[in-house]
């Protein structure tokens, strides 16, 4: 379905991504696990072009671009063909969160508004945020405001969902309702590539955790073969520092792994 090959990037003399290759299945929910500046998000950013790569290809579909020399028609293919859910909700204030969701269907799709309407009713349903259609982003909580992010990604039925830490922004008590939705959207079979640092959401609705660091992927594999049988130094040591309690929400003692005490993670229910 989606394919990336040897991208590389650069920012002045530091290398953020070297020669970085993913395969996206549909129904996939890959999860990319790394410490800050493991060029997470900059290899998240590059495949919708928010940054331009250095080398690299991109097959999607029945196209394959180059991700430095990419046209602009290409790009714009790309993007109608994916969402992105950032880590700061990016809606705009004056508007409710219908017709945020809106926004990408009349604007970037060029649909009648009544149309657009109905579809994005049904993507803050899909969100369990319907009975706040008609509120600002002001009078929302960041959960909620990061769920209308959701909804507007999917609303335009893309093929791939690109997530960039969706919860970093979000208080600890509000975490748990983003994930259930992506939960949910797993099981119904949503594609979707996810940077996080949630520990549990990766063991229970990966299909794929990809663990990078220093612009490279060090591993990858089912969660079950990432988190009991890591094969790779630099994974265990990030695990290890996950597990002790670092750069994490919440201690939970998650027993599947018995090569370590705990795991920190958000509850879903």
């Amino acid at each position: 379905m989606l394919e990336v090959s040897h991208i590389k990037k650069s920012f002045g003399k530091t290398n953020v991504l070297k020669d970085v290759s993913l395969q996206v299945n549909k129904g996939d929910v890959i999860v990319i696990l790394g410490p800050s500046g493991s060029g997470k998000t900059t290899f998240l950013r590059s495949l919708v072009f928010l940054e331009k790569a250095d080398g690299g290809t991109l097959s999607f579909g029945d196209k394959t671009l180059d991700l430095h020399r990419a046209k602009q028609n290409e790009i714009s293919w790309v993007r109608k063909h994916t969402a992105f859910v950032f880590q700061g909700y990016n809606l705009f204030a004056n508007k409710t969160a219908l017709e945020n969701v809106m926004l990408g269907l009349t604007v970037g799709r060029g649909m009648k508004k009544e149309e657009a309407k109905r579809i994005a009713l049904e993507a803050l349903e899909e969100v369990g945020l319907a009975d706040r259609a008609d509120y600002y982003p002001s009078q929302l909580s960041g959960g909620q405001q990061q769920r209308v992010g959701i909804a507007r990604a999917l609303a335009v039925k893309p093929e791939v969902i690109f997530f960039d830490e969706p919860t970093s922004a979000l208080d600890p008590e509000l975490v748990g309702g983003v994930l259930k939705v992506m939960k949910k959207l797993a099981k119904e079979g949503v594609t979707m590539v996810v940077v996080t640092h949630e520990m549990k959401f990766a063991r229970e609705a990966a299909s794929k955790v990809v663990f990078m660091k220093d612009g490279v992927v060090v591993e990858e594999g089912t969660p079950e073969a990432i988190f009991t049988n890591p094969q790779k130094a630099e994974t265990r040591k990030f695990l290890r520092r996950i597990w002790q309690g670092e750069d994490t929400y919440e201690k939970e003692p998650l027993p599947l792994y018995p090569k370590v005490a705990a795991v920190s993670a958000v509850n879903f229910a």
